[in-house]
């Protein structure tokens, strides 16, 4: 299913019109809303703003088919820093068989997860060896990118099935959206210097900051900071 360009729409304007053709709306993170369209066969992964996972989106997208990343269809922008995933359909993945792939993945959770199975035997699988290199090098990547970069979230609820029972990586990078609120909090505009003024602004309407006051406060804080303009 091919969406029309929702460039000039904003995230929840495009998540609003996706609810009126019959799309259902099957999860929400701290960035993004995540919908299912009527047939139950594809998603559509939909955010104001996360750099981070656009890195991973545009790997997949643009490297070459490996079973345990997720097939992605195409990627859209919406409003001025947001973007439409659309993708494959997939599950929550059973916890054991989960911990398995991020025990033979091999690359350490840095947000406070551990993995309860310590040890596997050498592992042979070309596809899962090129998976490892490739987050490799995006974790370099993203490294050498961001000031606040967080590095690695493999862990099991980062990982998911299709229909067909293959597991899938689906958000193994992140920025520090924590560090990233406390900047603006408190007014330390050295830390945000990867970011431009209107990036943050959209960053202040992902999901995680619901309308109201103390966003309200966030913004007029970000608007007395001196920041990169676009």
């Amino acid at each position: 299913m091919q969406l029309p360009t929702h460039a000039r729409q904003s995230a929840n304007e495009v998540r609003a019109h996706l609810l009126e053709q019959g799309w259902t709306e099957v999860g929400q993170g701290d960035w993004s809303w995540v919908l299912a369209d009527p047939t139950d066969t594809q998603a559509a992964r939909v955010t104001p703003f996360d750099p981070a996972y656009r890195m991973f989106a545009d790997d997949c997208l643009q490297g070459l088919t490996n079973p345990w990343l997720p097939r992605i269809d195409a990627i859209q922008p919406v409003g001025r820093n947001g973007y439409l995933v659309l993708m494959e359909r997939l599950w929550p993945a059973h916890e054991t068989a989960a911990q398995t792939l991020c025990a033979a993945i091999g690359i350490s959770n840095q947000v406070g997860w551990t993995n309860p199975i310590e040890t596997l035997p050498p592992v042979v699988d070309g596809d899962l060896i090129d998976l490892r290199s490739r987050l490799t090098a995006l974790l370099a990547k993203g490294s050498a990118r961001f000031l606040l970069w967080g590095d690695s979230d493999v862990r099991p609820g980062n990982i998911m099935v299709t229909a067909q029972g293959q597991l899938k990586v689906v958000d193994p990078v992140f920025v520090k959206g924590l560090e990233i609120f406390a900047a603006i909090r408190d007014g330390q505009a050295n830390k945000l210097a990867d970011f431009t003024r209107d990036q943050l602004e959209d960053y202040l309407t992902i999901p995680v900051f619901p309308p109201g006051p103390e966003t309200d406060a966030l913004r007029a804080k970000l608007a007395a900071m001196e920041l990169r303009e676009a």
